[in-house]
């Protein structure tokens, strides 16, 4: 158990930012002790918000920033030319041990170009990677990489399963994830000439490896973890989640046709809840950048009030049991 932490909170990042960052930040604190936050923004405007909610509270504190990265900005070059901007000035002060962990609904590239720059990787790692929460099953399955690296080597795979690994081991309470290497075919001699030596990486590992899996495995919950490159991961993502916002809108049109359909919709009102649920990015959001020497999340665009006092709270969780820290150790370990 860790002592008091320290959560940095990009508060100009995202859509909807900076009211539903800072609402969502007083609402996690008031959900749960152990931990402070610190917003990173324009403090004026911040404190305004504080007033607006009749917030006081000395678990929040504030580090002016005079800038802020835009959606638009080219990653590199927000990171190396905007010092004092939110996210930037958060991660840095991250790295200089002032924070335990950095959260931002802010511009996705800047986040994981300073993530490596300024964070840097844990030592050993070839690649750091972004992990995703998909509805599986019964259950969630962690996407990884879902959008950082779109050319791997077969070792690549191997330590994104590791951190996978120790990831769902504490987000899904799994005592031992099993992992899924996602190909074009489930047969050994399928892929890539990467993803085959890391097939034979995989089953040599002490990981509790399944083995190959298609695209349609990943929402069926064969898996706790399913390994890609990047670019494939993060077009598996864009598709589940566009497919689900096709299916709610086809059922949401079905039960509006007449008085019978709207019946039936009031009678499984709960089942539909629940199922939406599972794929709300509101509940399950927060994307960790899992493999640098801190713990950074991205937490997605239109991040709501709700979404961002569950990310805080997730990681708050994530510190609680040091997935850096696991993460450091299951890289340490070898292979076979």
């Amino acid at each position: 158990m860790r002592g008091f932490m320290n959560i940095l909170v990009d508060a100009m990042g995202g859509d909807n930012a900076p009211e539903a960052i800072v609402v969502g930040c007083i609402e996690a604190i008031k959900a749960s002790e152990g931990f402070k936050i610190t917003l990173f923004g324009d403090e004026s405007v911040i404190r305004q918000i504080l007033v607006k909610y009749k917030c006081n509270n000395n678990r929040i504190d504030i580090v002016h920033c005079s800038e802020k990265i835009n959606s638009d900005d080219v990653p590199t070059f927000a990171v190396k030319n905007k010092k004092d901007s939110s996210m930037i000035k958060a991660l840095n002060m991250q790295s200089q041990g002032f924070g335990d962990a950095v959260i931002s609904a802010g511009n996705s590239g800047a986040l994981l170009a300073g993530s490596l720059l300024i964070t840097g990787r844990i030592d050993g790692v070839i690649r750091p990677a972004l992990g995703a929460l998909v509805p599986s099953g019964n259950k969630f399955t962690l996407l990884i990489d879902a959008g950082l690296n779109s050319n791997l080597r077969a070792e690549s795979y191997v330590q994104f399963a590791k951190f996978g690994s120790e990831y769902m081991k504490i987000v899904s309470k799994c005592e031992d994830p099993v992992i899924g290497l996602l190909n074009i075919g489930t047969e050994d001699n399928k892929g890539s000439v990467d993803t085959k030596e890391a097939n034979i990486l995989l089953k040599n590992s002490k990981m509790n490896y399944y083995g190959n899996i298609e695209g349609n495995s990943i929402v069926e919950g064969i898996v706790d973890v399913v390994v890609t490159d990047g670019f494939t991961g993060n077009v598996c993502l864009k598709l589940i989640e566009g497919t689900s916002s096709y299916i709610f809108g086809k059922m949401k049109a079905a039960f509006r046709i007449d008085i019978l359909h709207k019946l039936a919709a009031m009678i499984m009102k709960s089942d539909l809840k629940k199922f939406k649920d599972n794929l709300n990015p509101d509940i399950m959001g927060g994307a960790p950048i899992l493999g640098v020497n801190g713990l950074i999340i991205k937490s997605h665009g239109n991040s709501k009030i709700r979404t961002i006092k569950n990310v805080v709270l997730k990681t708050v969780s994530l510190l609680e049991n040091d997935i850096v820290g696991n993460i450091k150790k299951a890289i340490i370990e070898p292979v076979l």
